[in-house]
């Protein structure tokens, strides 16, 4: 069975690094898509540390709705995942 996609948009640093706006990325939880996402794009490498905790450097948001820190967290189908700086300014 296919892993569902999920549009993952990327502001401010994270925009920059990944050198694009958003991508389609397959997966069922945050750290799936996460790992999806670094394949892609390798300079945001380090997004989930190798103990599978998600970077205090970024901030995850499930549709912009709230914000994420479980990277086992399930994610549905057709959700967005936005991906920004935990830096001021973001």
């Amino acid at each position: 069975m296919d892993e569902p996609a999920v549009t993952v948009e990327f502001l401010g640093m994270a925009r920059h690094r990944a050198g694009r706006s958003e991508l389609c990325a397959a997966g069922r939880t945050v750290a799936d898509l996460l790992e999806s996402v670094v394949r892609q794009c390798p300079s945001l490498a380090g997004l989930v540390s190798g103990t599978g905790e998600l970077s205090r450097h970024y901030l995850i948001s499930l549709d912009g709705e709230r914000f994420v820190d479980d990277a086992a967290e399930p994610v549905p189908p057709g959700c967005r995942l936005l991906i920004l700086g935990a830096d001021p300014g973001g």
